[in-house]
């Protein structure tokens, strides 16, 4: 009988052992089988993000610093306090601030990645020109396209130079020939600059 229960105690421990890792290692407990990486909502987050991205010819396209960013499994990413520098021939020209944004990409026809830009919540766009004259473009959204660098809102804007003040609902800019189109329940005031 002893020697019976020399082999039973060592049996149920080696069964027991082999139920419990194999439990421990089924697909429903295991934290890196797809369906528990599914549940997951965002893939990447950093804080105090600093990206510089570059065009065809390898020049500076645009830089975009943000306090705080999450990359989401759809491939959108949300950006807290971003701040957007648009390059035009080497030279920082237009800047843009926003509360929050979102990014989001999408393919044309072509296969070519387009990025899309939503800053919401205070936005305001400026630049300089050459002569130091301010131009300022405020909203509570707009959608940036960075590479062709065109502007969009369907929210009320304002445009604001030393000598100009308009507002309208709804806009479209394209900053690389810093043509403006006003859409509807367009106000403006115009100051003749004195010398």
């Amino acid at each position: 009988m002893q020697r019976t229960g020399l082999l039973i105690v060592p049996g149920l421990i080696a069964v027991a052992l082999f139920l419990g890792l194999n439990t421990f290692n089924s697909p429903g407990n295991n934290p890196d089988t797809p369906s528990a990486a599914a549940n997951l909502d965002f893939n990447a987050y950093s804080e105090g993000i600093n990206t510089i991205l570059y065009d065809v010819d390898g020049k500076i396209n645009y830089t975009l610093q943000a306090q705080r960013q999450v990359h989401y499994n759809d491939d959108t990413t949300e950006l807290q306090k971003p701040f957007i520098r648009l390059f035009q021939e080497g030279d920082s020209r237009w800047n843009i601030v926003a509360d929050s944004g979102r990014i989001s990409s999408s393919e044309t026809a072509s296969n070519t990645r387009v990025d899309k830009i939503e800053l919401v919540g205070d936005v305001q766009v400026y630049s300089l020109d050459d002569f130091g004259n301010r131009t300022l473009i405020s909203s509570e959204f707009l959608t940036l396209n960075p590479e062709s660098e065109i502007l969009e809102t369907d929210l009320a804007v304002s445009v604001v130079t030393k000598a100009l003040e308009q507002s309208s609902i709804g806009m479209l800019a394209n900053l690389k020939t810093d043509e403006i189109t006003f859409l509807r329940e367009i106000k403006g005031r115009y100051e003749q600059a004195t010398q």
